[in-house]
């Protein structure tokens, strides 16, 4: 622990160029007497730390210092930060953030492309949410090997009090799900983050003689219905947010058409009415009977 926390000071010394001991001191969680002795090791390994006091002093690294950049040529570096800094906008781990600082340091000393041709932003739109809140204390939990409990609403709405044992953390499609055994269940179960309410890490640990099934996210046995639908062009812009474009039927009336397959559910549903009255329910009866009675019950509501 001690030989990492002296590599992430030299590399926060590299990047920030001066730092005063008050401050390492709290960003790694010890005594600022902890952090002289750092000082001291630090340049017993034969690097040169500046020391300066006063009202602007603190420790810095001499400027011609750097560390050996051959590691990653220019792009390699470049997409390596772009995909880090993409994951750190939405999943602000201390372990993430060092990694970036080292890599930074390693090309710090270059100049900055002219233009970015990659942006990766896997975070919300508009400021930090609860949800990221949420994501930090599950994976304190992870961490701890701690049990949690919270609230969870189930896609067709209904509430149950969950109390699982968390095993991993899943980023997809810019969406958070926990992997956990439910002793609801006494299953492992997938869990969608935005759905967790009152989440709270108890004092109970995980059991861990349990054997833990590998997720896969394309292994989905639910039964699939054939869905058949007919689109305004008005609504050309959205579909892309579910289905390929190049599986789009542009027939001569100025209508789209999509033959696709899904598991029946709320989620089938709320899409379908998400189109509002750009989209029709051709095939299966039933569901076009479904969305007809939904949407007579949203009318009911403004007459």
């Amino acid at each position: 622990m001690k030989t990492e926390r002296l590599l992430a000071i030299v590399i926060k010394l590299l990047n920030r160029k001066k730092m005063t001991a008050k401050e390492l001191a709290d960003y790694f969680e010890v005594s600022v007497r902890t952090i002289q002795r750092d000082m001291e090791a630090i340049e017993l390994a034969g690097i040169p730390v500046v020391s300066e006091k006063g009202l602007n002093g603190g420790y810095s690294i001499l400027e011609n210092y750097k560390i050996h950049n051959s590691y990653f040529n220019d792009v390699e570096h470049q997409l390596l930060m772009t995909a880090l800094d993409g994951v750190y906008k939405t999943y602000d781990d201390k372990n993430l953030k060092n990694i970036i600082e080292k890599l930074s340091s390693i090309k710090m000393h270059q100049s900055a492309p002219e233009s970015q041709s990659l942006i990766l932003d896997f975070s919300d739109w508009g400021p930090e949410s609860k949800r990221q809140e949420k994501v930090r204390s599950i994976q304190k939990a992870i961490d701890t090997q701690k049990v949690v409990q919270f609230r969870y609403i189930d896609i067709n709405g209904n509430s149950s009090t969950r109390v699982v044992e968390p095993v991993s953390l899943i980023l997809k499609v810019n969406k958070w799900y926990l992997y956990a055994f439910c002793t609801l269940r006494e299953d492992y179960r997938l869990f969608k983050i935005g759905r967790m309410d009152d989440v709270q890490i108890t004092e109970k640990r995980i059991d861990p003689s349990r054997e833990v099934p590998p997720f896969d996210f394309t292994h989905d046995d639910r039964e699939r219905v054939r869905l058949r639908l007919k689109f305004q062009k008005q609504a050309l812009n959205q579909l892309e947010d579910y289905f390929e474009l190049d599986g789009l039927e542009f027939h001569e009336d100025g209508c789209i058409y999509v033959t696709e397959y899904f598991p029946e559910d709320e989620w089938v549903y709320g899409m379908i009415l998400h189109f509002g009255n750009q989209v029709e329910v051709l095939e299966p009866e039933h569901i076009r009977s479904i969305i007809k009675e939904r949407a007579e019950k949203i009318l009911e509501k403004y007459i």
